[in-house]
């Protein structure tokens, strides 16, 4: 009698759940790139990190710990400026790379973006951005 009722409870199951992968297997639409949400996003980082820094004489590791600070609201994201964000910090977390890239790897004609603890955000069209790249005004 019991196996009858975990048969019985078990055959939705395979239905529900087949149907959820195709629910999730739309690919999620990427924002053009947004330079001035991107840039604006840099500057919001590289200010929440100077605060964490003085706060706690190192930099932040990951997004989480400024979110966590209160210093950021969130990590930005690809859907909100069309740029991908990598923040790299070295390992004894007295300095750090942030490197922004367009998040459609087509756009050949969008700038990359790299800032770090100076503040300063360097910025290169069709190569990623390096310390010797252009700097933003």
């Amino acid at each position: 009698m019991m196996g009858i009722a975990l048969v019985a409870c078990s055959s939705p199951a395979p239905t529900m759940q087949s149907n959820a992968p195709a629910a999730s297997a739309a690919p999620a639409a990427t924002k053009p790139a947004d330079e001035s949400a991107a840039l604006d996003a840099i500057r919001k980082t590289t200010e929440a990190q100077a605060t964490y820094f003085k706060v706690n004489r190192r930099y932040a590791l990951t997004y989480e710990e400024l979110i966590e600070a209160h210093l950021l609201a969130s990590e930005p994201s690809a859907g909100q400026t069309g740029y991908d964000f990598k923040l790299r910090p070295a390992a004894d977390a007295q300095t750090y790379k942030l490197s922004v890239v367009p998040a459609d790897s087509g756009a050949a004609s969008v700038r990359r973006f790299l800032a770090d603890q100076t503040g300063i955000i360097h910025a290169e069209t069709g190569k990623d951005a390096s310390v010797e790249s252009p700097a933003v005004k």
